[in-house]
């Protein structure tokens, strides 16, 4: 309630202060009220709610049209187009032509750590299939050149993506490019799933040939159905990194902090209305975040390499030892979220 209370106000801060213009900021609170009471007993969300209500009474041209009064290009232009709200902003926020560009650049990045991790996997298939055979020797050989591949494309994408989010580190955001930030992510919401999804179906039917090797050996070699488990599980996991990366870099704007003078009229979702009305106060918590979840960063996945490695080489598991960095990858989302909830609630 108290949102839509300072969205009124910050609505009438360029209107005249008469009877006229009081007794319609008290009309509007009372319809808007109202509303938002509505929509809570029909099962709404507070946030859901309050987009709603905000998103339903209009703009301030139809305000200043109600009321009898003239345009004002300056008043109207920060609060109805995102395009002027983005020139009007701090010189230092993040423009959607700037989003695009880093989203462009991080699919590539998604793309060749997904693919690194797949011919990761596919390079330990490769000894695994022509063990104990007359090709055993250029097995290995594969091993190694397609390991190779995989190191180079983790260090020139993890290379190449840390200097390009350096740029936008620690910078606010205009309004128009929160606001494209929160129609992709919520466009992207539903691939991100469905990747999910099949990724994790795809790596449960990779165990379908290691038993079929087992039981039906005539059909499936030992060596086939172990190979094609990595491989097949290699594909599993490139679907579930691609997309968790896209996804993880689109969400991080739609939460970032808006510059200060850089305000929007709202066209998004009931869900993220409230997101464009950002407190000042918390471009410090945005940045501590950040802080502290580098500093993560930093030290959590030479740890998780650490293991990796350990686990492969003293007890021989590189059949699954591949897994921790997925499962390294999980526990990742999970505890950056624990510490921005943490800083936000100090």
């Amino acid at each position: 309630m108290d949102t839509i209370t300072t969205y009124l106000d910050s609505l009438f801060a360029s209107l005249p202060d008469n009877d006229k213009t009081r007794q319609a900021k008290a009309d509007m609170l009372a319809n808007m009220r109202d509303y938002y009471r509505d929509l809570l007993r029909e099962g709404k969300s507070e946030e859901a709610a309050i987009g709603a209500v905000i998103s339903a009474f209009g703009s301030i041209d139809e305000l200043r049209a109600d009321l009898g009064m003239p345009a004002q290009a300056t008043a109207t232009t920060t609060q109805s187009d995102p395009t002027d709200a983005e020139e009007e902003a701090d010189e230092d926020a993040i423009t959607a032509t700037e989003l695009r560009s880093f989203w462009h650049m991080a699919d590539q990045f998604a793309t060749q750590i997904a693919l690194g991790v797949l011919l990761c996997a596919v390079s330990i298939a490769l000894p695994a299939y022509t063990g104990g055979g007359r090709w055993e020797g250029f097995g290995v050989i594969g091993m190694f050149l397609l390991a190779a591949l995989a190191v180079g494309l983790f260090i020139w994408g993890g290379t190449v993506f840390s200097q390009q989010k350096k740029q936008l580190n620690d910078r606010p955001i205009t309004a128009s490019a929160k606001q494209l930030a929160n129609k992709t992510t919520g466009e992207y919401t539903r691939q991100f799933a469905a990747g999910l999804i099949a990724g994790i179906m795809i790596c449960i039917g990779s165990l379908i040939p290691p038993i079929i090797s087992a039981y039906i050996p005539l059909f499936i070699s030992e060596n086939a159905g172990g190979a094609l488990f990595l491989a097949i599980a290699g594909l599993g996991s490139y679907l579930i990194i691609y997309v968790s990366i896209n996804y993880s870099q689109l969400k991080r704007y739609a939460y970032a902090t808006t510059a200060a003078n850089s305000t929007a009229w709202y066209h998004g979702t009931d869900d993220d209305a409230t997101n464009y009305w950002e407190q000042p106060h918390k471009h410090h918590q945005n940045t501590r975040a950040r802080q502290d979840i580098a500093l993560f960063h930093q030290v959590y996945w030479p740890t998780v390499l650490i293991i990796y490695l350990l686990v492969s080489f003293l007890l021989h598991g590189w059949a699954y030892s591949w897994l921790i960095f997925i499962i390294g990858g999980v526990m990742q989302n999970i505890i950056t979220a624990v510490i921005a909830r943490r800083d936000y609630s100090e």
